[in-house]
C-alpha cells in the first residue's frame, strides 16, 4: 500500500534571502487530500482509493479513471512512481523490478 497525503503549498516564505531560493515554496499543515495506491491480487491488482476529509473509508477510483492507464503506462516499477524518489529506485533496480520511462 502506497499513500499520498496531498499538502497545501505556500511561497515566498522561506528564510532563506540569499538569493538561490526565488520563491521559498514550503508545505503547509494543511492536508488538502488522501489517495492510497494499494495491491490486492485477491481484488484484480492495483486499486486506487481517496477519502474525503474526515472519511474513516476510501471510496475506490473507477477502473476507467485516468490514474489507472497513467499508472500502467509511465509507473516504472508495478506501475508504480518510484521513479521520483531517488531511494526507491535503486531498491527496484536491485529487485530487478524497475524499468525506465520518460516521465
Amino acid at each position: 500500500m502506497l499513500l499520498l497525503e496531498v499538502r497545501r503549498s505556500e511561497s515566498h516564505v522561506s528564510i532563506n534571502k540569499d538569493g538561490r531560493v526565488k520563491d521559498g515554496r514550503v508545505q503547509t499543515q494543511t492536508i488538502v487530500g488522501l489517495e492510497a495506491h494499494v495491491k490486492d491480487d485477491a481484488h484484480g491488482g492495483w486499486a486506487f482509493y481517496n477519502f474525503p476529509e474526515g472519511a474513516t473509508e476510501g471510496r475506490p477510483f473507477p477502473k476507467t479513471a485516468d490514474c489507472f492507464t497513467c499508472h500502467e503506462q509511465n509507473g516504472a516499477s508495478d506501475t508504480t512512481f518510484v521513479q521520483f524518489y531517488p531511494t526507491l529506485i535503486e531498491a527496484a533496480k536491485q529487485k530487478g523490478t524497475y524499468r525506465d520511462t520518460e516521465h
